[in-house]
């Protein structure tokens, strides 16, 4: 079990990912302040493609943008499911040869691999969960 626990910890750093996390939430407070008129999914898509010009980049603008446009494209999205986005793209799809070549190298079966990715998925979207409900700016009338 510990072995497992050390593969989480080396590959998915806790703080990357809920830094980025909590990035997006302060740029999306500061954007929705400084544009409140801005409709939701504008000012979402202004999030998604200011992630993608940001350094460090993980792969090139044109295949972030191919990753990305699905989210792009939905009409309906919410921040979850932008900061979602953002963070498994980042985090698991971008680096997905890395993470399967680090767990063999541990050890680890292919089930066991996609285990762990999917405890960090289910750990990711808590930790989003409870950062736009602690985080985000409410609208005041």
């Amino acid at each position: 079990m510990n072995f497992i626990k050390a593969f989480l910890l080396k590959i998915f750093s806790p703080l990357g990912y809920q830094g980025v996390i909590n990035t997006q939430i302060s740029v999306y407070n500061r954007l929705k302040k400084r544009a409140p008129e801005m409709p939701e999914n504008e000012l979402l898509n202004h999030l998604i493609t200011s992630r993608i010009k940001a350094q460090p980049k993980v792969t090139s603008e044109e295949e972030e943008y191919a990753d990305y446009a699905p989210i792009l494209e939905k009409p309906n999205k919410t921040l979850e499911d932008v900061i979602w986005a953002i963070v498994v793209y980042e985090f698991i799809q971008s680096r997905r040869e890395e993470l399967f070549a680090r767990g063999y190298k541990m050890g680890l079966s292919t089930e066991e691999i996609f285990k762990q990715i999917e405890d960090f998925k289910a750990r990711i979207e808590r930790d989003i969960k409870e950062g736009i409900k602690k985080k985000v700016k409410k609208e005041r009338f």
